[in-house]
């Protein structure tokens, strides 16, 4: 009763582009369940901020959440940001390629702070 193991090679996922999101309202995600953008999208990574504007930084405390914000250039790359708008630091990551094609597509991320020492911010990057 058990079926066999069909098909010849492994099973792996083919890469795809980034999917649309769908539309947001302002009322919030509502309902329950779901809420995650898919595989591609669903990116958690935690890292430290470059370059950090030490003004900034001296504001920001631990559970703060910065904006994730892709600025085109040239040179492309993604910021931290502060509700105000404040740039607190650059970020680089290995996945920094998929976060920019994601947030092209519609997602947005912002950066839990982990930790603050001096001018050494800890973040976490999360939908």
């Amino acid at each position: 009763m058990s079926g066999g193991s069909g098909g010849g090679g492994t099973w792996r996922p083919e890469p795809s582009p980034a999917p649309k999101p769908k539309p947001k309202g302002k009322g919030g995600n509502g309902g329950g369940g779901g809420g995650s953008p898919p595989a591609p999208c669903n990116i958690n990574e935690t890292t430290t901020l470059n370059s950090p504007d030490r003004n900034v930084i001296a504001g920001v405390r631990v559970g703060d959440i910065l904006n994730v914000v892709f600025q085109a250039g040239p040179p492309q790359r993604l910021v931290a940001q502060t509700q105000a708008g404040a740039v607190a630091g650059s970020i680089t990551s290995p996945l920094m390629p998929q976060i920019i094609r994601c947030i092209q597509n519609g997602y947005s991320y912002v950066a839990e702070v982990l930790s603050v020492h001096g001018a050494i911010c800890q973040i976490r990057i999360r939908p």
